[in-house]
């Protein structure tokens, strides 16, 4: 897709300095004008598409439900870790073809001020 819009936009000089010097251009100048057209409207949708996956919020985005994923690492291949958290408990998946295997159920995560605090009350003991 983009080595075709590349090499339009390329192409599109010279094609127009051929009709123009042509004595009879007929539809040439319309149809190079058509091609230019729909090439900013690609790159429009491209550019529009990439904004929305950036999370710019152009699209609507899915309700919020019970089931989050938090991040997911590729392990290469098709293999995957996910963090999901799923009504509040966070999960460690191991996704492959195969099958997905919850590998760890993970402990909540507090304030950070609050666990500094409890760390330090229980120092000072």
């Amino acid at each position: 897709m983009k080595t075709l819009l590349t090499s339009l936009l390329l192409l599109a000089p010279g094609l127009l300095r051929a009709a123009e010097q042509a004595e009879d251009p007929g539809l040439l100048i319309p149809a190079l004008k058509m091609v230019a057209a729909l090439g900013v409207i690609i790159g429009l949708l491209l550019l529009l598409y990439a904004a929305s996956r950036k999370g710019f919020g152009f699209l609507p985005k899915q309700s919020e439900g019970a089931i989050k994923v938090l991040e997911t690492r590729s392990l290469g291949g098709k293999k995957f870790l996910s963090l999901v958290s799923v009504r509040g408990e966070e999960l460690l998946l191991g996704i492959s073809n195969e099958r997905i295997e919850c590998l760890s159920k993970l402990p909540p995560r507090g304030d950070f001020s609050h666990e500094l605090q409890q760390q330090l009350a229980e120092e000072g003991r």
